[in-house]
């Protein structure tokens, strides 16, 4: 008895895993599922990204470590998994799928709810991945584009049978985190997301126009015209508690309150698995800022004009829309929180007040692009997002399924599975051409 299990350590020991087979790097996000954890990763309504492996596949393992920074990139938004189809356990998980060769990887835009789409693209590169996932998450927030059209969205939405929320930011495009949480929350939360140029539209509303790094976040009880405004961090997992919060209530605004003063007692307490991820996220940003460009005399001319450097106050850290939050500042008596809030609000709306009467009108709130607002969710939106250091193009040519040689075959990529018709073909990007403004 005791010989057989020592032949069972051994063989055990000795099996061939992704990790130790060196597919996935040692650190990588990516999580590997087998038929149960397939089951759990599919039961929310969010969009995954699934890559279905092989350890002797030489296909694999050059696609691993740019799935993995893509993983990296668009953790903890989009979870990102690997299906070790070589393993006994997921053979049959596998040919359910419709995998025929390797490696296949698929987006599940809402759980179970939308067919998966199979990758097609001829590049497997993370930039690649990143584009593909993130720009086919299901279109559920109404984007506003003037100010004066808030208050007419807000008097329409009045008769929906759930509660309403408005983000107001100052960046160019829609946080990928708030179209996460449109998605997750579609039917159950009405989203909808306004540019505050300059905190214009805040201090149009009756607020402080604030920081540049701190959007602003709006709760419509049902039936009301009045909003909460939200006092927690700008979060993945504490705006989807908050979220749940009201859901879970009656959403009236004394529901909201309730909701909003245990979401403003949450401090930011990171523990160093995050720390370290936000470290890696932030190398990416630089990796490719530097491997954007043609030279050195590009980069350092980049670098000057600060592009790739709003990186954090676009997707924000792990999963954060804006800057890190401040630590809660208190005096004796503890009426120091509330005094250095009130503070803040006085010199930002001051800031703000002076900027308004200074500052000539701009141009118009992309009204011009209004028809195509949507269209970014299933084609390539004008500013590519990077996320990584470019990497040469690699084949698109996948090992068959049949093919259990360990060394790597070089058959023909077995026909293409059927993609669903919501994943348009993006254009293509050269190195050289890549825009780094954005990560």
């Amino acid at each position: 008895m005791m010989f057989d299990l020592q032949l069972l350590t051994l063989a055990l020991a000795l099996t061939p895993s992704l990790v130790s087979a060196g597919i996935f790097p040692k650190d990588s996000v990516v999580k590997m599922l087998d038929p149960k954890g397939f089951k759990q990763a599919l039961k929310p309504n969010q969009t995954s990204m699934i890559a279905f492996v092989a350890p002797w596949c030489g296909h694999c393992q050059r696609m691993a470590p740019e799935y993995s920074k893509a993983a990296l990139g668009l953790y903890p938004l989009i979870p990102t998994y690997a299906v070790n189809c070589d393993d006994e356990k997921n053979k049959r998980l596998c040919a359910e799928q419709g995998v025929q060769g390797f490696p296949t990887v698929k987006l599940f835009p809402r759980g179970k709810t939308v067919p998966p789409m199979t990758y097609d693209q001829p590049e497997r590169s993370a930039s690649a991945f990143f584009y593909w996932a993130s720009r086919r998450i299901p279109n559920a927030v109404t984007k506003i584009y003037r100010a004066e059209e808030i208050q007419p969205w807000v008097e329409k939405t009045t008769s929906l049978d759930r509660p309403r929320a408005l983000l107001l930011t100052k960046d160019k495009k829609v946080p990928l985190l708030w179209k996460v949480l449109g998605n997750k929350y579609q039917g159950q939360i009405e989203l909808a997301s306004h540019r505050d140029r300059k905190g214009k539209s805040s201090v149009f509303m009756g607020y402080e126009a604030g920081e540049k790094k701190v959007p602003k976040v709006l709760i419509y009880p049902i039936g009301s015209t009045k909003a909460v405004r939200y006092e927690g961090i700008n979060k993945l997992d504490s705006l989807s508690t908050f979220f749940d919060s009201v859901i879970d209530g009656t959403a009236t605004a004394s529901d909201l309150l309730t909701a909003n003063s245990q979401a403003a007692s949450e401090e930011y307490t990171p523990d160093e698995t995050e720390l370290e991820i936000e470290r890696q996220q932030e190398a990416q940003r630089i990796a490719l800022a530097h491997g954007g460009f043609a030279d050195l005399i590009d980069f350092e001319e980049a670098v000057k004009k600060g592009h790739g450097a709003d990186f954090h106050d676009t997707h924000g850290y792990g999963g954060m829309m804006g800057d890190l939050p401040k630590k809660k500042k208190m005096t004796e008596g503890g009426e120091g929180e509330a005094k250095d809030k009130a503070e803040e609000t006085a010199k930002a709306k001051a800031k703000a007040d002076a900027e308004v009467e200074a500052e000539d009108e701009e141009d118009e709130d992309e009204v011009q692009f209004g028809a195509d607002a949507d269209a970014d969710q299933v084609v390539m939106e004008a500013t590519p997002e990077p996320i990584a250091t470019p990497s040469s193009s690699s084949s698109a040519e996948s090992v068959p399924v049949e093919t259990q040689a360990k060394a790597e075959p070089e058959a023909p990529e077995p026909p293409a599975e059927p993609v669903a018709a919501a994943a348009a073909e993006e254009p293509k990007h050269s190195e050289s051409d890549r825009p780094v403004d954005e990560l």
